[in-house]
């Protein structure tokens, strides 16, 4: 993960509902912390992503932190850390972990988010973490399972926004290439880049797996949704 001037995607959805404590009296709005619930829901089925489906898709473990503004997870036409292309090859999350750590140590990172992933025949998952004002930006990833080194997540949301936590995020999932291995459909064989590219949204030919720019080609559909909901 890179220590850069935080700058927010463009390509990012966003949906904010109820900031402050309008919408839920029983929150503090401007507490120095906050607790969450992160739900990723997916949509990807056969029905949708029809081409070359694989029949044991699944979603690796959810990981992630908080972290400040000198932090990117996700950071396209920049080449990914080590952490990222070990989620997105294999769903490994140690390399992260202890990226994350490493971030901890230097100031600009607070809590480590790690969760379950979506198996087979499952169509969503969720973890709650703390935060606090001090890091109150979120990024997490995960990795489609099987595929070369493709992988979805959510970088820098912030949560804490015009003075007050907000209550509810949503966000929907892009589908990303971490510029590792060449593969063009989910169930390639190794074919390891090297040098690796930069990270990019996932395009492939139409007869391979029919993504373009982070969704699927024909139908425009996202991968899933990301919702943050604030639960104390």
């Amino acid at each position: 993960m890179k220590l850069i001037p935080f700058l927010i995607s463009s390509f990012i959805v966003l949906t904010l509902t109820g900031c402050g404590s309008d919408s839920n009296d029983n929150f503090n709005p401007t507490s120095q912390t906050a607790r969450y619930e992160l739900e990723f829901d997916t949509n990807w089925s056969a029905v949708n992503f029809p081409t070359n489906f694989p029949e044991n898709r699944h979603f690796s473990g959810l990981v992630g932190l908080t972290h400040n503004q000198e932090v990117r997870v996700i950071e396209p036409n920049v080449l990914a850390d080590d952490g990222v292309v070990s989620v997105a090859e294999t769903g490994s999350k140690d390399i992260l972990i202890s990226e994350v750590n490493t971030l901890q140590n230097l100031g600009v990172a607070g809590k480590l988010i790690s969760g379950d992933g979506i198996p087979v025949n499952d169509d969503d998952v969720d973890v709650q973490f703390d935060i606090s004002q001090d890091f109150s930006l979120v990024s997490v990833i995960t990795m489609l399972a099987p595929s070369p080194d493709w992988f979805t997540g959510i970088d820098s949301v912030e949560l804490f926004v015009n003075g007050a936590w907000v209550n509810e995020v949503t966000v929907q999932a892009l589908v990303y290439d971490a510029g590792s291995d060449s593969g063009v459909t989910f169930t390639s064989e190794n074919d390891p880049t090297n040098p690796r590219v930069p990270v990019s949204l996932l395009t492939t030919p139409r007869a391979d797996t029919d993504f373009e720019q982070g969704v699927h080609y024909q139908n425009q559909l996202h991968i899933g949704t990301f919702k943050l909901k604030r639960v104390d």
